[in-house]
Formats: structure tokens, sequence, C-alpha cells
């Protein structure tokens, strides 16, 4: 792959950046902060990244965007991330769904519903799978249990469906437009052959959100309860085919890891740039601690897992975009790895902060707690850790990540030696 970005990537990371810098970091240092978790989220900064034309950017150029492909996303991602992950996580999500609403609807749907998503800059989406008992496993997926995977039911009657259950750490469920839910509707088969996607409306009756989370970070990222209660929509709301909506969410969902990833990968690089500014500052033994060899390392060695992580990012973005045959464990290890070099680099660079990194009022605190916070994806890290293993069981060549021109089939010669 080529490193280097087009003039289009260029320009959407500039505007990013601006944005992330001059708008949303300091907006986030004041909402972080706010008492109820519901008063932090930023509704101002949603309708200005869509007048930037960020909350759009993955919608194809024949419905009026500029249909960035993941590689884009990840860049642009990263800068917001920067300035702040959870509303970042916010507008992957208007990414996500709103590519759905493009790509996998049916022509009707997408004349009903993708037009107002479009128009209405405040428009954002929401993802339903996740339930008390289910999340992390959908990952995997447990598929012999009857009990396993989503348990709200979709039952039809006459030309509805009738929808009822409850669902759980719904990112947006409080303040998006629309919900793309999945829910049982064959519930004598296994999840992953009995469950269909619907397109709910907010202010559909029988949905209703429950409470809003009260999260250690991420704080301006609405996280909540779906509770559906004899919700009717119509039978034209169902996307794709009945019993197809586990097919249905892997193809959706593909690249969701990469932007995990690259989220993870902003918190490490927003308190790479704080430490690097304090180290430039603080004088210590009669000169700024940047010069003192302890400090000057440390910070060699977070920059260092930041290009790692970054470069990784890329890689699993790219298989995304052209590869997609590998892609799956590439944005495995891209969030795995970065998730947790995020943690690491913050505590890093708090310590270059000293006893100020603890204080309320200065800035490293919130990202710890936001480095922890994403630490913890809908699909966990455990479960992309038992993805990988399963990987590279299936598959007999040493590395099946590595596309060769040589020769197939060649391993090195290993004969076990006798005992």
């Amino acid at each position: 792959m080529d490193f280097a970005l087009t003039s289009e990537q260029q320009r959407l990371q500039r505007i990013a950046r601006q944005f992330a810098y001059t708008e949303l970091w300091p907006a986030a240092q004041r909402l972080d902060k706010a008492a109820a978790p519901r008063d932090a989220f930023p509704a101002s900064l949603v309708r200005r990244a869509s007048e930037l034309g960020l909350r759009t950017i993955t919608i194809p150029g024949e419905y009026g965007g500029p249909g960035a492909g993941l590689l884009t996303e990840v860049v642009v991602m990263e800068e917001i991330a920067t300035g702040d992950c959870g509303f970042a996580m916010t507008l992957a999500h208007a990414w996500r769904e709103g590519s759905l609403l493009a790509r996998w609807t049916t022509p009707e749907q997408r004349e009903r519903f993708l037009p107002e998503f479009l128009a209405d800059p405040g428009y954002l989406t929401a993802l339903a799978s996740t339930e008390t008992h289910a999340g992390s496993d959908h990952g995997l997926p447990y598929a012999g249990d009857l009990t396993a995977g989503p348990q709200t039911t979709a039952v039809a009657d006459g030309d509805c469906w009738v929808i009822n259950g409850r669902k759980r750490f719904i990112t947006n469920g409080n303040v998006a437009r629309l919900v793309v839910v999945w829910a049982r509707t064959e519930t004598g088969r296994p999840w992953t052959e009995g469950t269909s996607g619907f397109l709910v409306p907010a202010g559909t009756p029988g949905l209703q959100p429950g409470r809003t989370e009260d999260k250690l970070g991420l704080r301006l990222n609405q996280n909540t309860e779906l509770v559906f209660t004899d919700c009717r929509v119509p039978g034209a709301n169902l996307i794709g085919e009945l019993n197809r909506g586990y097919q249905l969410s892997e193809a959706s969902m593909a690249g969701s890891k990469a932007r995990e990833a690259a989220r993870a990968l902003g918190v490490a690089r927003s308190a790479y740039e704080l430490a690097l500014a304090w180290a430039r500052q603080r004088v210590q033994g009669g000169q700024a601690i940047i010069g003192h060899d302890l400090i000057a390392t440390r910070l060699a060695g977070v920059l260092q897992e930041i290009e790692l992580a970054r470069t990784l990012i890329w890689r699993a973005a790219w298989a995304v975009d052209h590869d997609p045959e590998r892609s799956r464990p590439l944005e495995d290890f891209a969030m795995l790895y970065a998730s947790e070099m995020g943690v690491r680099a913050v505590t890093q660079c708090l310590r270059i902060f000293g006893a100020r990194g603890s204080l309320r009022d200065w800035p490293m605190e919130k990202l710890v707690r936001d480095a922890a916070t994403i630490m913890l994806p809908p699909i966990g890290n455990e479960a992309a850790w038992i993805r990988a293993a399963r990987f590279i069981r299936q598959h007999g060549e040493p590395d099946p990540l590595v596309r060769s021109d040589g020769p197939d089939g060649l391993t090195l010669p290993f004969t076990p030696p006798a005992d």
C-alpha cells in the first residue's frame, strides 16, 4: 500500500484537525465534567461537524456524499478522537449506519430515510444489538445455544412487525433519529439463523429510551438502554432478507474494529501532544524537562507505539477496502494493539505531569479515563483474541496475512527432534 495520502484525504484530515483542536477539544473539557450524563451530549458540535461535511463522509457520491473508503475514515477518525474520542464514537455511528442506509437497503427504504439523514445536520443513528446478557459473544458467535445472542423478538402481525425486548449500552440511543435493531424473528433456530434487522424511527410508539449510562470515560458519547414494548413497525422496514440479519450485520460491521482502533490512537496522540508541550514548559534542574533523558526517552517510546499502531490500523483499513478476505484478523489485531497501547501511552504521559496529572482541572486525568473505557469495546478484546486464535487454527499457511508472489506452499522444514 502507498502511505502517501491523496489530496482529498489530506483535505478532510485538515478539516477534521482544525475542528478537533479549535472547537471539539475546548468544548470536551467542559462537557466531560457535566454531572448528568445527558448534559454531556454536544448537539451543537454534531451540527458543526455536519456543516464541515464530517458527518456524512461514508455516503456514496450518487447520493450526495464523498463516498470515503475506510482508510479515509480512520485518517479522519484519528483527528476527531484526538479532540475527544467519545464524540468520535458518536460520529462513527453516523458513518456506519449512514453507509448501511445507502448500501444495504431497498430503493424504497433509501427514498424514505436517506434524504432526511443527509439534510438534517443533527441527524444521528444508533445500532441496537447488545443486550444485558449478550454483547461481546456476538463477535464469536455462540450459535449452538438458543438462549445465546439477542433475545429481543420481532413477530409478524399482518403487515407489521411487533418488537419486544430491551437493549443495553446503545450508542446514541437517546439522541438518534433512527435505530437499526436486530431482533429474533425465528426463536426456534440459533440466533445466527433466525435474526433480522429493522429500521425503527425515533418516536415510534413502543420505543422508549431507558437509563443513560454514567460512564468512567467517553462521557460525550451517549450510551443508553432502549426498551421495546409492542413496538409496531411496517413490514417495509425489514432490512435485507428475513432471518439473515446476522449475515447483514457482519457485512455492515466491516471496518468497525479499525474505527475503534483509530479512536484509541487519537487518545494516545492527545496524551503525547499534551505531555510534549508540558515537557517543554516545565523547568527542573535549570532546564526544561524535555532536556532530561528520562523524559525524552519516555516520550520517544510513546511516539514509537503511536506510529506502530497507526501503521497497523492503516493496513487493516486498506485490507477492508481492497482485500476483505484478510481484513477481519487485521482489524482485530489493530484494535487489540491500539486499545492496550492507548492505556500504556496515557500512563507514561501521566507520569511526565507528576501529581498535576491527577488534578480534575488538568486534562490528563480525562484521557486516562477515556483510554480505560475505550479498551472495553462493543466486541471486547477477549473475544477478539479468541477470533484471532480461531483464524490461526483454520489456516494452514505459516502467515496467512501475507501475500507473496513467490512459489506457493513453501514452509520452513521442521522435523521434531527425537525425544
